[in-house]
């Protein structure tokens, strides 16, 4: 489910200022839409080189995933307590990729979905004990030094990838994934 159906430039440079201060705690309490998340989460849609021929770095989840393994998406994670989201989008994308962010371009369309809350040391027999949670992934486009640089963080990634319009459907995706790495093209295909 969307929180809106599209951003245009203007509104993302105004949401970008906003995000270089807002924590995901802000966001939370600030947040309008219903449900209200429980947690914030980014993601990171990496520019290719071609600034011409947009594509987007993906990268292939770990096949010891709990959860989607082996699919694609972007690269992100959960925003840490007291993090501002803009410096969870660049932690994120250095820790997954090592590669780093040189600008936060723009936002687009996020999403809400529902999960099991899992602690480190849960085994998959305890997932009755944890009620399901809200969260909301806010999505960024983001351009990085040395896109030809990227070393994966073994835990989660097992491969990376350029997609394109032309051969987004090479990727094995959840239909969400799909739409986000659509929605990056076209953010940066406008920029």
């Amino acid at each position: 489910m969307a929180a809106n159906n599209y951003i245009t430039t203007e509104n993302s440079s105004l949401l970008l200022k906003l995000r270089a201060t807002q924590t995901a705690e802000d966001f939370i309490s600030s947040c309008q839409t219903t449900p209200v998340p429980h947690r914030v989460v980014i993601g990171a849609a990496i520019a290719g080189p071609d600034l011409n021929h947009p594509s987007v770095l993906v990268v292939q989840r770990s096949a010891n995933e709990r959860s989607y393994p082996n699919q694609w998406e972007i690269p992100g994670g959960h925003v840490d307590p007291g993090e501002t989201i803009v410096q969870a989008v660049k932690r994120e994308v250095f820790e997954e990729t090592a590669l780093v962010t040189t600008e936060v371009v723009s936002e687009f369309e996020g999403f809400y979905y529902w999960s099991t809350k899992y602690e480190e040391s849960e085994s998959d027999d305890s997932l009755d004990k944890h009620p399901s949670i809200c969260t909301f992934q806010i999505n960024f486009c983001v351009r990085v030094e040395d896109v030809s640089d990227i070393k994966l963080n073994p835990d989660e990634h097992q491969k990376h990838a350029w997609c394109t319009l032309e051969n987004i459907d090479e990727f094995m995706m959840t239909t969400t994934m799909k739409k986000v790495v659509s929605d990056a093209l076209a953010a940066l295909a406008r920029l």
